[in-house]
C-alpha cells in the first residue's frame, strides 16, 4: 500500500471515530471470515466494526484528536480492529461476550479464566494419560474402571499462555478453555479507557455489592445516629419511643403519657382498696 493511500484511509477512519462517542479495540485473532461476518452483522445496530492494519489504526486514533484515544494501542492485542458506537461500553462488551462460543484451547492460546480440575472421577480409562495427567500437577489415581482425580487442581490463571501439554489434557478431560468470537479488549469513552478486566463485569455481583453497601452505609448512619435521609424517620420513632418509656417510668405529667398515668394510678387505688378491705 502506498503511502499516499495509507494517509487517506487513516484520515477517513479518523473521520469516523470522531463522530462516535464509544472507540474499542477489538482482538479477531483466530476468527474465521464466515463468523466474523455474522457477528458483525448481528452487531450493526448497536456497533460499526472496522478492519484496517494497524499502522493506518495507530495513525487514525492520534488524527482523531480525543484525550487520551491513543491509549488503546498501548494494550495487548495481536490483530485490531476498531469498533464504533454511541453505545453504553459495558453494554457492548455483554453482547460482544454473549457471541463468543466455548471451544478447546489450542498451544499458544491465553486461558480466558482460571482453570481448576475438579477433584472426582473422568470419563478416562486407564492408560498413558494417567501419566499426562500427573505431568502437569495433576495427583490421578485408577479406581475401578475410571481415572479419578484425587483432589482440586489449579492448571491456569486468567492470562496464561496454554501450552501443548496442558491444552491436550483439558481436551481429554473436556475442558474448553478457550472460546471463538470477538474479543473487545478496551474501550474509550469521555478520555477514559476501560480495559477489559473492568469492562467484563458480572452485573448480579455488581448489584449484589451495591446492595451489600446500602446495607453498611443505613446500619452506619442509624447506629452513629447520623441524621441520613433514610434513616431519620426511624431515628424520630425511636427517640418518641425512648422520651415515652422515660416519661412513664418516671411519671414525668405530659400529655402523651397522662392517660396511661392515670390508669395506673387506677390500678395502683383498687390494689390498694382490695387490699384494706380484705383486712
Amino acid at each position: 500500500m502506498v503511502k499516499e493511500e495509507k494517509v487517506k484511509r487513516a484520515k477517513e477512519l479518523a473521520d469516523m471515530i470522531k463522530k462516535h462517542r464509544v472507540i474499542g479495540i477489538i482482538d479477531i485473532k483466530g476468527l474465521p471470515s464466515d463468523p466474523f461476518q455474522k457477528i458483525r452483522k448481528e452487531l450493526r445496530d448497536v456497533a460499526f466494526i472496522k478492519v484496517e492494519k494497524k499502522s493506518i489504526i495507530e495513525r487514525a486514533l492520534k488524527a482523531a484528536g480525543k484525550p487520551n484515544l491513543e491509549k488503546l494501542m498501548e494494550l495487548d492485542v495481536e490483530m485490531p480492529a476498531i469498533l464504533l458506537s454511541n453505545d453504553n461500553p459495558f453494554k457492548l462488551f455483554k453482547l460482544i461476550k454473549k457471541r463468543r462460543t466455548p471451544t478447546f484451547a489450542k498451544a499458544g492460546d491465553k486461558a480466558e479464566r482460571e482453570i481448576v480440575v475438579p477433584a472426582g472421577p473422568t470419563d478416562l480409562p486407564p492408560g498413558p494419560i494417567i501419566s499426562d495427567l500427573k505431568s502437569v500437577g495433576i495427583k490421578a489415581s485408577i479406581q475401578g474402571q475410571n481415572i479419578v482425580v484425587m483432589e482440586d487442581c489449579k492448571l491456569l490463571d486468567a492470562g496464561d499462555v496454554i501450552n501443548e501439554k496442558v491444552a491436550n489434557v483439558l481436551m481429554k478431560l473436556g475442558i474448553k478453555a478457550s472460546s471463538i468470537g470477538l474479543k473487545l479488549v478496551g474501550a474509550w469513552e469521555d478520555g477514559v479507557v476501560y480495559t477489559q478486566d473492568v469492562l467484563d463485569v458480572d452485573a448480579s455481583e455488581y448489584e449484589n455489592n451495591i446492595i451489600t453497601a446500602v446495607q453498611h452505609a443505613f446500619n452506619l448512619a442509624y447506629n452513629a445516629d447520623y441524621p441520613a435521609r433514610d434513616v431519620v424517620e426511624l431515628k424520630l420513632v425511636e427517640a418518641y419511643s425512648h422520651a415515652f418509656n422515660l416519661a412513664y417510668n418516671a411519671e414525668i405529667y405530659e400529655k402523651d403519657v397522662m392517660e396511661l398515668l392515670l390508669q395506673k394510678a387506677q390500678m395502683h387505688a383498687l390494689a390498694l382498696d382490695e387490699a384494706t378491705q380484705k383486712k
